[in-house]
């Protein structure tokens, strides 16, 4: 009581009467961010190069080649995103085209029969040729966009397989070549308008190598790998509504659907949300307004004491 008045405290709201705190807890939350830098380190791993993954698994890198010969690589499930109407062209061809100059006579001889022969007696090579490699493997043929892991044939087994390939095994071994002493991750870059690791990335994901190392750190569509990241259980979970949107909803891992469901569910939470009557109320009734304050402000009381007391109670705001 304090002359004639009694001061009932209230917390007081955190929002209004902390920011002198702020700075202080952002300068110690950076400095717990650069220690935890420094001592866990980056989740990510080393970066994937044409180069590395070829001459750590050519057997997939020869794979590769079969399947963007024959169309059944995983570039082919999407190619007008990608700017490309064919992918064994883009992949294979191409870049073959563009290193003549380094090419052998047998290389140039297996190019030219290729580039000579009818588009179905060129499918059909790399058709048998994808298949006697998968034999090797006990794969079934799946392509390179499945959700299973992709056992990744071994070159000495390649070697030893005869058939009715044509041309196909040169071309797979020079593409091999190119991929092994860096030219070709030039040469994509070097054509690459737009986005110069654009071709590079999509040649990779052709490999098997990609498509394990995703499976193996739970990051693949069916394993939620959109709100995961490598070495971590949790990623950046604010993206659970789009991954819901693609992988739950009808048509939702096509680009058009992605973004329809997106928007949708975007004009719910903007303009639904907060004019219909009741369902804008939703947070008032879970009390999320406590992580705001600390007290609803509607709970501070003003009593003052009748005439007879003379005694007035204020609340200290």
């Amino acid at each position: 009581m304090v002359n004639g008045t009694v001061k009932e405290k209230t917390r007081f709201s955190i929002v209004t009467h902390c920011f002198w705190r702020y700075p202080i807890v952002g300068l110690l939350v950076i400095a717990v961010v650069v220690v935890l830098g420094f001592m866990v380190g980056s989740p990510d791993w080393p970066q994937a190069t044409i180069k590395k993954v070829s001459m750590t698994q050519p057997g997939g890198t020869i794979l590769a080649v079969a399947q963007e010969l024959d169309g059944t690589s995983a570039s082919y499930t999407n190619t007008h995103e990608y700017g490309m109407a064919d992918p064994a062209k883009r992949f294979v061809i191409d870049p073959l085209k563009s290193a003549s100059w380094a090419l052998s006579p047998n290389e140039e001889a297996a190019l030219d029969q290729f580039l000579n022969a009818s588009s179905s007696q060129q499918q059909q090579w790399a058709m048998n040729y994808d298949k006697a490699i998968q034999k090797t493997t006990g794969m079934n043929a799946m392509g390179g966009n499945s959700m299973s892991a992709i056992p990744v044939p071994s070159m000495q087994k390649i070697d030893q397989l005869t058939g009715n390939f044509g041309p196909v095994p040169k071309l797979a071994k020079t593409i091999l070549k190119l991929a092994q002493n860096g030219y070709l991750e030039r040469y994509f870059q070097g054509v690459g308008s737009n986005n110069i690791y654009q071709y590079t990335n999509i040649w990779l994901y052709d490999q098997p190598y990609m498509l394990n190392t995703a499976i193996k750190n739970g990051l693949t569509d069916d394993q939620w790998g959109m709100i995961k990241e490598r070495g971590f259980f949790v990623g950046p979970w604010y993206l659970i509504i789009p991954a819901i949107a693609h992988v739950e909803l009808p048509g939702g891992s096509t680009g058009p659907g992605f973004i329809f469901w997106n928007g949708l569910i975007a004009l719910f939470f903007v303009v639904l949300f907060p004019l219909v009557p009741g369902l804008r109320s939703v947070p008032k009734y879970l009390k999320l307004y406590k992580l705001v304050y600390a007290v609803d402000p509607r709970d501070i009381r003003q009593n003052y004491s009748t005439p007879s007391s003379g005694v007035t109670q204020d609340a200290e705001i």
